[in-house]
């Protein structure tokens, strides 16, 4: 694998970063590019590109992070970044931490690297996302607080007037952010250990400078000829707008409400949805985001890997199977012919709708999971002449069954064998039950019971369980258990 290379973030790089955040269609706010540039400084942020991804890498509070955009989010993408991701933190000498991750990702990446990752819902950092016609009319039964709100203010400051943001009209904003922040109507993150009013207020300072640069847009309040309030933000996607900084003099009431109301008027019809960023956790924040009823709250995640991760799987189809490695590590396992089991896995089990394998980082198969779809009475031809009452029910209900489930001998003992079970099982709901064909001399048979296989049948060679996902297979089997 290629290594990423970092660099840090600069004005030049918009159009290589929005090639990637655009395409991705992730709406995280964290992905504006005005966000990106302006707050570079702060976190010292950092980014690294592949094919398919974007990295970046940052300091919060002294702690070292990643972020992740995925143009074409498929498994093996991620899988594949994931693993630079690891090599690059190995490197500096800390563990991969990502935070931001969004719900879907995360859930690919617990799957392809099972306990190595720790998965923490962040919910202080969701995202809240409105449609910007709903932001813009207010219309509705849920929005008529904010429609009596801004109608006072018009009735109060029929005068008002809002304005486009100008470069002419920058240091106004800058003198009414300063007078916000001596009225004391901010809170400052405890998370924050770095002075995030300073902070912002460089952020401010950089936006002005590099205004076009950033492609960011905004707009005004005034009140006799005086700004009481300012916002601004920049695209996310090509339909969606990041809302950076809003401020108002709160001594004229319904002036936060107003700007909100006028700038979602103003902004380019292009974009459809609007995200206001994340509350930081605090309550009068919070209570004031959601009292404009948002479309979606983006959740976002904290993903912590054990530092050394060793190993991931990659999950495929019938398509993708090397056939030769199967045969040769069931060999290895279990002591079988190789002409035998290559014939089995010619003519008999042709058809495999899932294969875990699992690959340490020099992408070495270390662990093996076969599904198949061939029958029982394949397996088990006795079994047609014992019991076939229960054959016959069994056969009405869909099915998969394990067909060889190896880790390589120094694995034995670790979680590997769970972790390649856990990370198929959400695909194998879909079948009724999965049959579980265990030899009599292995030692697997307590590790089946773990996962609610049940044992219905045995012969010479083997007991056979069933992990029953239909209630309906269930009571099939007590009811032949009967006497």
């Amino acid at each position: 694998m290629t290594k990423l290379d970092f660099k840090p973030i600069t004005i030049a790089d918009r159009d290589t970063l929005r090639a990637y955040t655009y395409a991705a269609g992730q709406r995280n706010c964290n992905f504006s590019f005005a966000n990106l540039a302006a707050w570079q400084p702060t976190f010292k942020t950092q980014f690294a590109t592949t094919s398919d991804a974007l990295a970046l890498r940052y300091y919060f509070s002294d702690e070292m992070a990643y972020m992740l955009v995925v143009k074409n989010p498929s498994d093996n993408a991620i899988v594949n970044v994931i693993c630079l991701l690891l090599e690059d933190a190995a490197s500096l000498g800390k563990p991969l931490n990502i935070l931001g991750c969004e719900d879907n990702m995360a859930e690919i990446i617990k799957r392809h690297f099972g306990s190595q990752v720790t998965i923490q819902p962040l919910r202080d950092s969701y995202d809240y996302i409105y449609r910007r016609e709903s932001l813009a009319s207010l219309s509705g039964r849920a929005l008529q607080p904010k429609r009596n709100h801004t109608n006072q203010f018009r009735r109060r400051y029929p005068n008002y007037e809002y304005r486009t943001l100008t470069k002419d009209l920058f240091p106004q904003c800058l003198k009414l952010a300063e007078v916000w922040r001596n009225k004391g109507y901010h809170e400052n993150p405890p998370e924050y250990e770095h002075d995030s009013i300073a902070a912002e207020k460089r952020v401010m300072e950089f936006t002005f400078d590099h205004w076009e640069e950033l492609g960011t847009l905004g707009g005004a309040l005034f009140v006799d000829g005086t700004m009481v309030a300012f916002t601004y933000g920049g695209p996310i996607t090509p339909t969606t707008f990041d809302v950076c900084v809003e401020k108002a003099d709160t001594d004229y009431e319904g002036a936060f409400t107003v700007i909100n109301q006028e700038f979602c008027r103003h902004l380019p019809s292009q974009y459809i949805f609007v995200n206001r960023e994340e509350d930081m956790g605090l309550e009068g924040l919070r209570k004031a985001k959601t009292s404009y009823h948002p479309e979606e709250l983006l959740s976002y995640n904290s993903l912590s890997f054990m530092k050394g991760a060793e190993y991931y799987y990659l999950v495929a189809g019938n398509e993708k199977r090397d056939k030769r490695e199967t045969c040769e590590w069931m060999c290895r396992q279990y002591g079988f012919e190789w002409d035998t089991t290559w014939d089995w896995l010619t003519n008999l089990h042709i058809n495999w709708p899932l294969t875990v394998k699992a690959l340490d980082q020099d992408e070495n198969t270390i662990g093996l999971l076969t599904m198949s779809d061939y029958s029982i009475e394949e397996e088990t031809p006795q079994i047609m002449q014992d019991k076939p009452s229960l054959l016959e029910r069994l056969n009405l209900f869909s099915h998969t069954a394990v067909f060889s489930f190896i880790v390589a001998p120094d694995r034995k003992g670790s979680r590997l064998n769970y972790d390649m079970l856990q990370c198929i099982m959400p695909r194998l709901k879909q079948y009724d039950y999965i049959f579980v064909p265990v030899l009599h001399h292995l030692k697997t048979h307590e590790y089946w019971k773990r996962w609610g296989a049940v044992l219905f049948y045995e012969d010479a060679d083997s007991k056979y369980y069933l992990i029953a996902n239909n209630p309906a297979v269930t009571d099939a089997l007590k009811e032949q258990s009967k006497p």
